[in-house]
């Protein structure tokens, strides 16, 4: 029996060929036909858009920028998203930009937290399945649009979602503690204690 290995994206372009009756390829490069490489499109489409949300997989928190010379904060390749506590930024013809001073100088380092996109092999199997998951009922709709087969694509999504929150769940070492608002309706019986 052979030991399986990490799904790469052929197998994740397969799978959405397979999805409306396709027959698999063994290659993704050279010249391809149309449905392969709308396929491998989709596929991209919902990796960007999955990965864009943020897990712990592709999320680093304080992360040190540093101005230039001129004071500006080039933003890093591939970002999704970033937010930082002392700052409102957002990204501007690739730097960082500081609304509420209207400038993109910024006199000193900054610490943000960055969502950043990861190649595809280098996520989690779990995000693979979901990403193939969701790409699979997204790719067959707008080829064939059948209601059979987006039922099954659709059930087939819904469990690799909840496959990957629960993947999130047991790795991000969340602590409803550190959300503002559970800790004060914790705290609320505590502190009427104190005071009583």
């Amino acid at each position: 029996m052979a030991i399986p290995s990490a799904m790469t994206e052929l197998e994740a372009v397969n799978i959405l060929l397979t999805t409306i009756g396709e027959a698999p390829v063994n290659t993704l490069t050279g010249n391809q036909v149309t449905d392969v490489s709308i396929a491998n499109q989709v596929i991209n489409e919902v990796n960007r858009e999955v990965q864009s949300m943020g897990w712990h997989f592709n999320t680093e928190y304080n992360v040190p920028l540093i101005p230039n010379i001129a004071g500006e904060i080039v933003s890093p390749a591939n970002v999704a998203r970033i937010d930082s506590k002392d700052y409102d930024i957002v990204i501007r013809e690739g730097k960082l930009f500081n609304l509420l001073d209207r400038t993109y100088t910024f006199g000193s380092k900054i610490l943000a937290d960055i969502v950043y996109f990861q190649d595809f092999t280098a996520i989690p199997e779990i995000a693979k399945k979901y990403i193939s998951s969701r790409a699979a009922r997204i790719y067959s709709d707008r080829m064939i649009n059948s209601t059979t087969i987006n039922q099954m694509t659709f059930r087939d999504e819904a469990k690799a979602l909840m496959d990957l929150k629960a993947f999130e769940g047991d790795t991000a070492d969340y602590n409803m503690m550190d959300n503002y608002s559970v800790a004060r309706v914790m705290n609320r019986g505590f502190n009427q204690r104190i005071l009583s």
